[in-house]
């Protein structure tokens, strides 16, 4: 469904030179009511979530024009912001206005559509009032983004709630789309994240994608990596080095016969070391049961390791991915830098899944160690 045109809205015509000019970059124009003079209009790359500015404006007249060239369909956020006009005009702090509106670019004409400003203060990227159109990626984008409205019935409190079912219900849907190999390469990023039947059906529903090579051969990559790491799958051994200095492996540090825990995490990371007491509480509830917990750092320096072995003491044994096996984490188990990553492991030696909070372990922990207790 497109949004009729309202007067206001923004149109883009392109005459002569221009239609060759489009052919090679992108332009976004979008004429919006209520949009003041001076306000900022940014165009930010939001690949892997590494922000970085595209091309950027500022609106006179309500009117912005963004012109530039991405080297192939981009995920990016449309940002608008009055920082600048605030401190001009000494407004007051709660006067500050920001936007953020997902889209994705391609080297082609776009248009931002709304009948006023405010239709772009929302948490949606698509509502009646308001889209962003142009090219094939973008309108199946669009089809997303009205799922998830209309799923959340227009609540952005509850987004977060619907999101994972509504993108696996656009992956059906949408075969063969560039939006549902964006969508596959972030659920493939973790490993022991699906399942089986789950990885099959990203596989079934992405054969080709011409429009969007790179991004395909990055899926075809990935998914050979997610086949090993199903839930349920052996844990793949990684090498690392004790406390003493000394090599050993994943394996040959698991506790036998237990529900083990291990945190994968870093010095720099403050959510990981926030996260250590939530552990412990764990451990100090369920080590009776059966459950144990081992720590592997990421850190690439080993000083900054021990240092912050010493500032956060916790119970659990603790070691040091080598470079190989920290090779082994951000390739094979697909984590890349983003800790803290916990893995569940059962005493057979199968990942149960990748939890996300020590809240989704306790969760884990209750419902397994019952069932180990009524047999």
């Amino acid at each position: 469904m497109k949004l009729p045109l309202r007067r206001g809205m923004a149109v883009c015509v392109f005459y002569g030179t221009c239609s060759f000019i489009s052919a090679q970059n992108f332009i976004i124009e979008g004429h919006i009511p209520g949009l003041n003079d001076g306000v900022e209009v940014l165009l930010l790359g939001k690949e892997d979530n590494r922000l970085g500015t595209i091309a950027e404006t500022v609106a006179k007249g309500g009117v912005f024009k963004l012109e530039g060239h991405v080297p192939g369909p981009q995920y990016c956020t449309l940002v608008t912001n009055n920082l600048k006009l605030v401190e001009k005009n000494n407004w007051p702090q709660d006067s500050i206005c920001w936007t953020y509106n997902d889209l994705f670019v391609e080297n082609l004409p776009m248009t931002v559509q709304a009948g006023r400003y405010a239709d772009m203060r929302q948490s949606f990227s698509w509502t009646p009032s308001f889209c962003i159109e142009g090219g094939k990626i973008q309108s199946d984008f669009n089809d997303y983004n009205r799922m998830l409205y209309q799923c959340s019935g227009g609540d952005g409190e509850r987004v977060k709630l619907v999101d994972n079912k509504v993108q696996w219900e656009f992956i059906i849907r949408h075969p063969n789309s560039a939006v549902t190999a964006f969508f596959a390469n972030n659920l493939l990023k973790r490993g022991y994240n699906l399942t089986s039947d789950q990885i099959s059906r990203l596989e079934q529903s992405l054969t080709a994608l011409p429009e969007d090579t790179a991004r395909f051969a990055r899926f075809i990559n990935t998914i050979s990596y997610a086949r090993q790491t199903a839930k349920g799958a052996p844990f793949i051994d990684l090498e690392l080095t004790d406390t003493k200095g000394d090599t050993c492996t994943l394996s040959s540090v698991l506790p036998k016969n237990r529900y083990v825990l291990v945190d994968f995490w870093a010095s720099w990371c403050g959510i990981c070391l926030a996260s250590m007491p939530a552990i412990q509480e764990l451990l100090n509830r369920y080590q009776d049961a059966g459950f144990a917990v081992v720590g592997i750092s990421c850190d690439e320096k080993e000083p900054a390791w021990r240092t912050a072995l010493g500032r956060h003491k916790v119970s659990w044994p603790q070691y040091l991915l080598t470079d190989e096996g920290r090779d082994g984490l951000f390739r094979r188990y697909q984590v890349g830098n983003g800790v803290p990553y916990y893995i569940l492991i059962a005493p057979d030696g199968k990942v149960l899944e990748s939890p996300e909070y020590p809240e989704s372990v306790r969760d884990l922990l209750e419902n397994h160690l019952k069932d180990k207790s009524e047999k």
